[in-house]
This record gives C-alpha cells, sequence and structure tokens, in this order.
C-alpha cells in the first residue's frame, strides 16, 4: 500500500467517527494502523485481549482498546510524508506562578514527611488557526524517529497523539524488558554529559522501584546503566532492564497493576506521591503519563517437529508480542485547541525555577510540529 491510498483510509475514518491508531514504534521506518470496523467502544477488562490499548494515568479509571479481530490493519513501509506547508500561529496563557507554587509545595512536604519524590506536571494549552491531526502525526513521525509516534482517534477521548521516548514493557514470548527513563537535561554538545546529584537520585527511584516489582515476576534480571539518552533536544538517563517470565509468572494485568505508573510519572512511595498529585495537581491528567500500544498480537507461528506427526504440525504454537509505551510527549486536541502535557520529578534538591523550565523544555518537541 502507498501512502496516498494509505491516508485516504484513515480519512474515511475520521469521517465516519471510528476508532483508529495510526503508530511507527521506535526505528521502524514504517507507519501501521488499526481501523475498527464499527463505532462501538470496546474496554479492557483484563489485559488477556489483543489489539491496541490506550491508558489513562489513574489505573482505576476505563482503559480503551481497538480489537485486533475487529480491525481493518494496514500499513506502509517508508511512507512519503507530504505536509501541508500552511503554518498556524501559537496563543497561549502563562501558568508558571502556579506550578512553581505546587512545586515549592511538594519540597516543604518532602521534607516534613516520608515523601522522596512526586512528579508534577501540568498543561500548556495553545489556541491554533487550524489543525490538522494527521499532518502533525506524519511531523512527529519524520522528526522522531527513535520514539513510539502515534495518532489515537476515538469517540470517547477524542484526539491524543504524541512522540513517547519511554517504553513502558515489552513482551516478546518469555521475554519481557522496560526501562527506567528518569533525570532531564537539555542537549548542548555531544562532549561528556555531567549529572548532578537530584537527577542520579531521582533515576534511582525509578530504577530500584522497577527491580524491586520486577523480581516477582523475572528471572535472570540484566540491568545496563544508567547511560546518557538523547530524546529530542533533552538528555535522559536510561537504564535497561530485562528478563525471563517466572513459570509460575502472575498475568499480564497483575504485572502492569504493579509497574504502573512508576516513579517516573508518580513519585516513590508511590502510593503517598499519587495522593499528592491527586489533591494537589489543578487539572486531570487523563492519559497523559498513561500508556499506549499493542497488546498480546500474534506473531508468525513456528512449528516444533513432532516425530509422531510431522505431516499435519499438529504441535503449533504461536508467540504474542506486548509492545507498550509511556504516554509522555503528548498532546490532546480539540478542534483548535491543542493542550500539551509536561511534568518533572520532584526531591529534596529540587529548584522551583529550574523544574518550572524543564516543564517548558519538554514540551518542545510536540510544540515544534504545532
Amino acid at each position: 500500500m502507498n501512502s496516498t491510498d494509505f491516508f485516504d483510509h484513515i480519512n474515511t475514518a475520521i469521517q465516519s467517527k471510528k476508532p483508529f491508531i495510526i503508530f511507527s514504534k521506535p526505528e521502524s521506518h514504517s507507519v501501521k494502523a488499526y481501523i475498527q470496523r464499527s463505532t462501538e467502544t470496546h474496554i479492557i477488562k483484563d489485559y488477556s485481549e489483543s489489539g491496541f490499548v490506550f491508558a489513562p494515568f489513574d489505573s482505576t479509571k476505563d482503559s480503551y482498546y481497538i480489537p485486533l479481530e475487529n480491525s481493518i490493519v494496514i500499513d506502509v513501509k517508508q511512507p512519503d510524508f507530504k505536509v501541508s506547508s500552511q503554518q498556524s500561529s501559537l496563543r497561549s496563557t502563562d501558568a508558571t506562578n502556579n506550578h512553581l507554587q505546587l512545586v515549592s509545595k511538594a519540597i516543604d512536604e518532602i521534607n516534613a514527611t516520608d515523601l522522596e519524590k512526586v512528579v508534577l506536571s501540568r498543561e500548556f494549552k495553545f489556541n491554533l488557526e487550524f489543525s490538522n491531526p494527521l499532518d502533525i502525526f506524519k511531523k512527529l513521525a519524520q522528526n522522531y524517529i527513535s520514539a513510539f509516534t502515534y495518532c489515537w482517534f476515538h469517540p470517547e477521548t477524542g484526539f491524543w497523539l504524541g512522540a513517547s521516548p519511554e517504553s513502558l514493557l515489552k513482551v516478546e514470548g518469555k521475554i519481557v524488558s522496560t526501562m527506567a527513563l528518569a533525570g532531564t537535561q537539555v542537549f548542548k554538545s555531544s562532549d561528556k554529559v555531567e549529572w548532578d546529584s537530584k537527577n542520579i537520585e531521582e533515576h534511582t527511584f525509578v530504577t530500584d522501584y522497577l527491580i524491586e516489582v520486577l523480581t516477582d515476576y523475572l528471572d535472570f534480571i540484566k540491568i545496563s546503566g544508567p547511560n546518557t539518552f538523547k530524546a529530542g533536544d533533552l538528555l535522559h538517563l536510561q537504564t535497561l532492564i530485562t528478563g525471563r517470565l517466572k513459570s509460575t509468572h502472575h498475568s499480564l494485568s497483575q504485572l502492569l497493576k504493579a509497574m504502573h505508573p512508576t516513579p517516573a510519572v508518580g513519585g516513590s512511595p508511590r502510593t503517598k506521591a499519587l495522593e499528592f498529585i491527586k489533591s494537589q495537581e489543578s487539572y486531570d491528567r487523563k492519559f497523559y503519563a498513561g500508556f499506549f500500544g499493542e497488546l498480546n498480537i500474534p506473531s508468525d507461528p513456528t512449528f516444533r517437529n513432532s516425530k509422531r506427526n510431522i505431516e499435519n504440525r499438529a504441535y503449533q504454537t504461536v508467540r504474542k508480542s506486548t509492545q507498550l509505551a509511556v504516554n509522555l510527549r503528548c498532546m490532546q486536541l480539540k478542534d483548535n485547541l491543542a493542550i500539551l502535557y509536561s511534568g518533572g520529578g520532584i526531591t529534596k534538591d529540587s529548584d522551583p525555577h529550574k523544574e518550572c523550565k524543564e516543564t517548558e523544555n519538554k514540551i518542545q518537541t510536540i510544540k515544534k510540529v504545532l
């Protein structure tokens, strides 16, 4: 299928208000889509489902998905991204003072209680002269090849788009991988990068939490890092974690419940951090800092040789693949209003002004393509 036919299918789905997802996985050089055949709403029940999931930050709220068996699945290799040359001016309101006060309050809470880290976020609202979600997606996929880029539409959620640098969970057969991604600074040069104690501590909270959780689910855990990872114009500390599912492993639903939200988007201790976020942040994160991706997708079947019955290949196994990303560097599109989301980890060593600047730096990934 060529790019023109591919996006014609998507435009038809938009006109008929059918749920769809367009996405490009990191370094894939291709774009894939699930277009639901009906307008029916599907809610995740236990993560045994197969399709594309779109989950909120608050794990007690509904996670939507587009079922594989009820969708048209199309893709295009090496897509030709033809984007309108028309530009849109941005108009926004500044709420920096509110975030400064929130960060200061969090630092006081950390110093007075057993709260160690809390991730605080904010909205950036921009009024656009016009908006085209497909053009925005094309620019994201074209400019951020190392990210998991997407454009999601559902009648219940509207349009969401993003370019996430952070993997939540990847499962291939019994092999599981994830990452701790925390600690941020602006990329300035390719020379040796120095990390301060605040960023190192913030990263350690996430890494330690993931290892503690995964020990109950995985054998042969391997840890690589921390290393410096470049995402757009920002640098992050990244630790890769891999392992093999235990023979007595729990369900994917239990593993996700234990992992999400990680301290990279919530804080530590998790319960106390989430309580602070819920009581003090002045808005609903919705799907920002949630997760998205392909869930239980069958790969090509492999066959086991059997001396008893080679002819009919009776012993067939189908591996399933799950690849989920944390919904960061994202935006919600409501007609000509773009709502961008950004956050940062607050510890005892945080500086409120630097934390505000970090949230502004993080939205540049999305803002640049508007």
